[in-house]
């Protein structure tokens, strides 16, 4: 038996359980009689699947009092008449916000858009957003193994720009520094001003329109007032509608960049080596992509006058 285990690479009791019952063949699977689903059924499964969204198929046949019927047949029902999708993501807007983004909308309407600078902030971990790490995988081959961290192993705040078709950034912001009004102000001083903004001409810094979100440490009055001495204010400080990620354009950089960086369900090891990728990703991205995304502003206004 030990010889036969090991030619045919079993376990040597599995070879001795055999030959104790040579004559014993598998149990026969029992076919169980699985429940009809009458048409009048049908027809109240499908509108409780359209009043329902995102509800389990079981949730969805017991609001419909339809009981014992198997995982895989509700499924395969639900598949005539459904797909499954994930929830929209959407900014939480209001009456206000909707009113102060038309108000936005109109007032830069006429905007020289290739004259503003886009920037915002960014925070890359070691594992990537939550369920990035999927993908095809082929048959008699084993899924790769993700390895495990608690609370995601910390992560890297990136801050950036884009101008026309030109690219600020990236800057990484030193780790543990909580940005507040202070840190903020210091770390553009450290990093826009002083290795991008004094390289340019007077003309082009006349005018150049600075765009920031209204994050506590954008917003407030010590960051206003020292962007002002900058020379960063009324209209060279582009004021911005609340609750409006949507209208940024350098958000659709940050995810081509991301796309980059954890293709394939990549991890890291360390906080340098996804810094390092973020970089050579950014120095990926080329003028034509970042000039699509500064000149889709114009779309983006008439979308919001359009849609109120």
């Amino acid at each position: 038996t030990l010889k036969i285990a090991k030619l045919l690479k079993r376990d040597h009791r599995t070879i001795k359980r055999f030959i104790q019952n040579s004559q014993q063949g598998r149990k026969k699977r029992v076919e169980k009689p699985r429940r009809k689903i009458t048409a009048h059924e049908l027809r109240k499964v499908k509108r409780a699947a359209a009043k329902m969204p995102l509800a389990t198929s079981f949730a969805i046949f017991q609001s419909c009092n339809i009981t014992g019927v198997p995982k895989s047949t509700r499924c395969a029902i639900l598949r005539d008449m459904a797909k499954v999708r994930k929830a929209e993501k959407r900014p939480p807007l209001n009456k206000t916000h909707k009113l102060k983004r038309q108000d936005w909308a109109k007032k830069y309407l006429k905007t020289d858009f290739s004259k503003v600078l886009w920037t915002d902030e960014m925070r890359v971990s070691l594992d990537g957003p939550d369920g990035w790490a999927r993908g095809w995988i082929g048959k008699g081959q084993r899924a790769p193994v993700r390895l495990r961290r608690q609370q995601g192993g910390g992560g890297v705040l990136v801050w950036a720009g884009i101008i026309k078709d030109e690219l600020v950034g990236p800057f990484r912001v030193e780790d543990g520094v909580k940005l507040n009004s202070q840190s903020y102000c210091q770390f553009l001083e450290d990093t826009f001003f002083k290795q991008w903004y004094r390289k340019k001409s007077a003309s082009f810094k006349k005018n150049m329109i600075f765009m920031q979100d209204n994050a506590p440490s954008h917003a407030s009055k010590y960051s206003t007032a020292w962007l002002a001495r900058k020379g960063l204010k009324e209209e060279k400080l582009m004021t911005w509608p609340p609750c409006s990620p949507d209208l940024n354009p350098i958000e659709n950089l940050w995810s081509i960049i991301k796309c980059e960086i954890y293709k394939e369900g990549k991890q890291y090891t360390s906080l340098n080596s996804v810094w390092e990728a973020v970089v050579a990703a950014a120095r990926n991205v080329d003028s034509e992509q970042i000039k699509t995304l500064t000149e889709s502003m114009d779309g983006r206004l008439l979308s919001v006058l359009a849609k109120k």
